[in-house]
């Protein structure tokens, strides 16, 4: 459901932003998931500040369109309600919003800036154009936005958490970090953030991710996506007694191919060798489609010296999943397990 700056006074680009194209990112094909989203949550630190303007019939049609999921005629009512009013920076900020979902991604920025021009402090306006700008990869211009709307709103937890992704994609780990903090401290109960901090705590090999995972995990309750990534972080932060427990509990929830794999690399960390082949066997049966499974078992199976069927799961990955992330070192690894199930056999 759409919620306007009217009704909640700050809009992050989280659900919005997922329908068209935005940054809440799918689990990659190792098993795990993608880096955390820069999409945040509604913060409702800093309302807009004067009187707003008196809602036209344009924008409450609009607002209506939204919630139904009618985004074509949302964001019809909305260009409506700008041009009869160059400056409601609410029906140009929403406008951005309808765009976003469309996919319309260059009319969505355009709305964001026309939003700030008409109203500077606009922070909600701020967070979605700072967090298209990351999507984009326009690093500089995500920097600037950010830093912008913080030097108006201080304690603006996603405008923080905008700009410390921002910093850290580009490579500026310490001051990245700082900022993230700042967001986890300006509003804590959110998973997010947490998330987030964690993960580019491990991407900078940086301890402390597991107090943001555990904090994140307890705080997004039954979210399966959530908790699936936070699952692959507790991995890449080496917690895996942890990360098995979690993948536990995400199996109970929905047992398949993609919580099976992750659960094994998870025991394989363990040096459960029975456990993760077990997980791995488990997850090409209940999805067969599910190809990091087969690039995976192929591996165990390797490492056991059945090559034949070793060759044959990696085959199956590459017949899935031929340009996949892993296709290059399925590709080598099929011809290696090939050519020791041909070679004679030692006596």
């Amino acid at each position: 459901m759409r919620a306007s700056i009217r009704t909640l006074g700050a809009w992050a680009v989280t659900a919005a932003v997922a329908a068209c194209g935005g940054s809440t990112p799918p689990p990659v094909e190792t098993g795990g998931s993608l880096p955390p989203p820069h999409d945040t949550p509604p913060d409702t630190s800093s309302l807009p500040s004067g009187p707003e303007p008196a809602p036209s019939a344009d924008l409450v049609a609009g607002i209506k369109a939204f919630d139904a999921g009618s985004y074509a005629d949302a964001r019809k009512a909305f260009e409506a309600a700008s041009k009869k009013a160059p400056n409601n920076y609410e029906a140009l900020f929403d406008l951005g919003q309808a765009c976003e979902k469309l996919g319309d991604k260059p009319a969505a920025q355009a709305a964001y800036k026309a939003a700030l021009a008409a109203k500077p402090d606009l922070d909600t306006a701020a967070a979605a154009l700072s967090s298209m700008y990351i999507d984009a990869g326009q690093l500089d211009d995500a920097l600037a936005v950010a830093k912008a709307g913080l030097g108006k709103h201080p304690g603006s937890a996603a405008l923080h958490e905008h700009l410390g992704v921002a910093l850290a994609t580009r490579g500026d780990q310490d001051p990245a970090l700082v900022e993230l903090e700042a967001a986890v401290k300006a509003q804590p109960s959110e998973p997010m953030y947490h998330l987030t901090l964690a993960h580019w705590l491990n991407a900078g090999h940086t301890r402390g991710a597991a107090l943001h995972l555990d904090a994140a995990r307890d705080l997004v309750k039954d979210d399966y996506p959530m908790l699936v990534s936070i699952g692959f972080e507790y991995r890449m932060a080496g917690e895996f007694d942890s990360c098995v427990k979690l993948f536990d509990r995400i199996v109970g929830m929905k047992d398949g191919g993609e919580a099976r794999t992750d659960r094994a690399l998870c025991k394989l960390g363990m040096k459960d060798e029975k456990g993760t082949f077990a997980d791995l066997q488990a997850a090409v049966t209940k999805e067969p489609t599910y190809a990091p499974a087969h690039y995976y078992l192929g591996g165990r199976l390797a490492s056991t010296k059945h090559y034949k069927e070793a060759a044959v799961e990696y085959a199956k990955y590459l017949e899935l999943a031929p340009t996949g992330s892993l296709a290059k070192p399925a590709a080598e690894r099929l011809k290696l397990a090939q050519e020791a199930a041909k070679a004679p056999k030692k006596k």
